[in-house]
């Protein structure tokens, strides 16, 4: 850019010799344009990052623990260790939750459900997320077609190091972890875990009064995964096993109601690659990915003589490639991008026909700006068909989404608006004595008005927003978590404050870095004015929630605490006392104390989760576990 080139010359002149310099006083040197590339400040957008020695010291062990303190946030959990854990966000439906692991998402065409608490945080540089989707050149079609978006980022490594780490805790959980890394090429990581999950419960409502110990909530799981990097290409190997006890929800006396005895096994592969390459100004970027998950159910009278024999298998497989392009200048940035995914399942369930979806996305974006001000259009086209006996009919939309933002000094302003659709999954549309062909695609419209500081130290967030959820799909477990009731509510408006306050010191040896968040939401069934549950708040809807993180370092000692609290809601859309889940609150604190040994280090670890041995449940009858410990001891060199 012309702007450049005096400062370009003043740096030539200091570098120069004097003498060498007054010779060619008299001679013009042309230096050809140098365009500038900046990162976008994730801000421009709503967004919530947790990062760097926050992330590793919170007393979590999935992506699904880190995410429950982001503001707006509901984790569904459905009780024990290995339960289902999937994001709700801002009460819009886990099937509205783009969730993305090195910017290639992760997919579920079956369900639509993406259990978190498959995803290590061992190996995570970032985890981020986005209402609408970020504002950023060089993304992909499925980029912008969820209402939320989350991204987990792995690291790059920048040494070469080995670790090896053996941790224990209560229920009976015991872990082992291995990971290689070479510096700027690879790295491998690999665990293994088991817990028996049985952890000690009491249960109370002005019906019951229910104390026992959780069944069923065992799980034996390992994972191996790789990555490799070189320049502008990354390729990421993932597999996971497991074999877990699906606990089923607390019914009266346990002497004499249904438990669950229901086991799952699960395989999880995927193979990813992505290219990225810039040039003055152009960008390109390409992905490709293959995944396979293997899913069996079972359900046995012999060990449990109440239910009905159940031996289900699935098998699905999903293709995805895309391609963007950008074009870039000083005020303009044009991106056009494809998507293209084949995903099939089989399933050996009774009358279950063979079906496999293509689903294609067209993108065009359009970044615009000037002095602080910028602007964002984009415009997203989907088709999506289903290749089965009796198929639902082609589905094809097209929708828009609005970004507006101004930026000067450490204050910003923005606004969006953004329409977008689910399309049903397969269970929905297909599964046997639930599907309905004719089911409608869920849309959601959003409205956001927000406003960021950000200094060096300290930055703060304020949103205001409303959502309008059109033909909304409630997914509620039945008897147990594999077989749910799909209950459609019609019309939802949802309205809601959400700020968040984050502050980073370092003093010496000294380091503090805290992260503040809280919610304010009310969500409305508006289906019928002739239906008793018109203006009823939807299930699992609190109206505050709020969360508190802060971490505390000193000279190799890292000492983390955290707080959460979901405020009172009701399980059920008929909003009766006895439905009510009362609020709770959880504190949980991690010690590190790292030391040193020439040049190998050692790091032991402690952490206590729920201190305060709250009894609550996330879903209803499905109880959390109280108090409990872990140690660890991790030898890295």
């Amino acid at each position: 850019m012309n702007i450049l080139r005096p400062f370009t010359a003043l740096a030539i002149a200091m570098l120069l010799p004097h003498s060498t310099f007054a010779q060619r006083l008299d001679s013009i040197h042309t230096l050809q344009d140098v365009a500038v590339v900046g990162v976008r400040p994730h801000y421009l957008t709503p967004s919530q990052t947790l990062k760097g020695s926050m992330l590793q010291n919170l007393s979590t062990t999935s992506v699904a623990d880190a995410l429950k303190y982001f503001s707006g946030v509901q984790i569904k959990d459905y009780g024990g260790l290995g339960g289902l854990k999937t994001i709700n966000v801002r009460s819009l439906g886990s099937q509205h939750v783009g969730v993305y692991l090195d910017g290639i998402r992760i997919n579920n065409a079956q369900n639509g459900q993406i259990d978190l608490g498959r995803y290590s945080l061992s190996n995570m540089e970032s985890v981020s997320l986005y209402n609408a989707n970020r504002n950023e050149r060089l993304q992909s079609a499925s980029e912008y077609a969820s209402a939320a978006t989350v991204y987990m980022q792995t690291k790059r490594p920048t040494e070469t190091t080995y670790m090896l780490e053996y941790g224990n805790g209560s229920f009976g959980l015991n872990k082992l972890k291995g990971y290689f890394a070479l510096k700027n090429l690879l790295f491998i990581d690999a665990e293994y875990q088991h817990t028996k999950g049985n952890y000690s419960f009491s249960f109370h409502s002005e019906q019951e009064d229910t104390t026992g110990t959780r069944h069923n909530s065992d799980i034996t799981f390992y994972r191996i995964e790789a990555a490799a990097f070189y320049k502008g290409l990354s390729t990421h190997i993932y597999y996971y096993n497991s074999e877990r006890g699906l606990p089923g929800p607390v019914i009266r006396r346990l002497s004499d109601q249904w438990d669950s005895t229901d086991r799952q096994w699960d395989q999880n592969f995927f193979v990813q690659s992505s290219y990225k390459h810039s040039w003055q100004h152009f960008g390109l970027k390409a992905n490709l990915k293959y995944a396979y998950d293997y899913l069996h159910y079972l359900q046995d009278p012999q060990t449990n003589a109440s239910t009905m024999y159940c031996n289900n298998h699935y098998a699905q497989q999903d293709i995805y490639g895309s391609v963007a392009g950008a074009w870039n200048t000083r005020y303009l940035s044009l991106t056009a991008s494809t998507d293209l995914r084949w995903t099939d399942l089989r399933a050996d369930v009774y009358k279950f026909a063979y079906v496999y979806r293509t689903d294609s996305k067209s993108l065009l974006s359009a970044i615009a700006s000037y002095r602080g001000f910028e602007a964002n259009v984009a415009l997203l086209y989907t088709h999506i068909a289903d290749h089965t006996r009796s198929a639902a009919a082609p589905l094809s939309r097209l929708t828009p989404m609005y970004l507006a933002s101004w930026h000067g000094g450490p204050w910003t302003v923005r606004a969006f608006h953004k329409r977008i659709f689910r399309a049903p999954t397969i269970n929905d549309l297909y599964y046997t004595l639930v599907g309905n062909t004719q089911l409608k695609p869920e849309y959601t419209s959003q409205w956001d008005l927000g406003a960021d500081y950000k200094d060096h130290h300290l930055h703060l967030a304020l949103d205001l927003y409303y959502n309008r959820i059109e033909d909304k799909i409630v997914a509620i477990p039945m008897k147990c978590q594999f077989r749910w009731s799909m209950v459609n509510f019609g019309l939802v408006k949802s309205i809601g404050l959400s700020t968040t306050a984050g502050y980073d010191r370092t003093w010496g040896k000294f380091a503090l870095s805290a992260n503040a968040n809280y919610t304010c939401q009310q969500d409305r069934d508006y289906s019928s004015p002739l239906d008793p549950e018109y203006k009823n708040t939807i299930p699992y809807s609190p109206l505050h929630s709020a969360s508190l993180i802060v971490d505390l370092g000193y000279d190799g000692y890292s000492l983390c605490t955290s707080w959460l609290y979901t405020g009172n809601r009701f399980a059920l859309i008929s909003n009766n006392k006895e439905d009510m889940l009362g609020a709770w609150q959880t504190v949980d604190l991690k010690l590190n104390k790292r030391f040193s040994i020439g040049h190998q280090s050692l790091q032991t670890t402690i952490e206590c989760n729920n201190i305060t041995n709250s009894r609550h449940e996330v879903v209803k009858r499905y109880p959390m576990p109280g108090r409990n410990w872990k140690l660890s001891v991790q030898w890295s060199w």
